[in-house]
């Protein structure tokens, strides 16, 4: 028994400490805790929209002005608004989130469950349009 409370003590003492500065996968923020800075905003923006949702309702919707993404699950709505400007170059004049839940499926005779997500519905003026294909 003292040979495996050994062999622990051993382990703890030869971990790595964490690193400083490591790049966050979902966010795309750094963490830096001496000097308090973020990367430029084309970095974090990347992570936010997945990609734009193309559906038929999605279809509907744009030419009302507003368009529909898939976004990542932890982004808000002032997260999506700067992406949305920063990457279409046009300004949202209201953005609604929408949670998509999980789904059980049947696939080839095996269960399973589709992720959820997060959707957001973009609203633009009148005059603008996003060119999605």
């Amino acid at each position: 028994m003292s040979l495996l409370n050994l062999r622990k003590k051993n382990i703890e003492t030869k971990a790595a400490p964490k690193k400083e500065g490591t790049k966050l996968a979902v966010s795309g923020k750094t963490n830096t805790a001496s000097s308090g800075a973020f990367p430029s905003s084309s970095t974090t923006t990347a992570y936010i929209l997945i990609r734009p949702r193309i559906t038929e309702k999605a279809a509907a919707s744009a030419e009302k002005g507003a368009y529909v993404f898939e976004v990542a699950k932890n982004a808000t709505k002032r997260d999506i608004a700067q992406a949305v400007r920063a990457f279409y170059k046009v300004n949202p004049t209201k953005v609604t989130i929408v949670a998509i839940p999980p789904k059980k499926v049947i696939v080839k005779g095996r269960r399973g469950i589709r992720s959820g997500g997060k959707k957001a519905y973009v609203f633009l003026k009148k005059g603008e349009k996003i060119e999605v294909v």
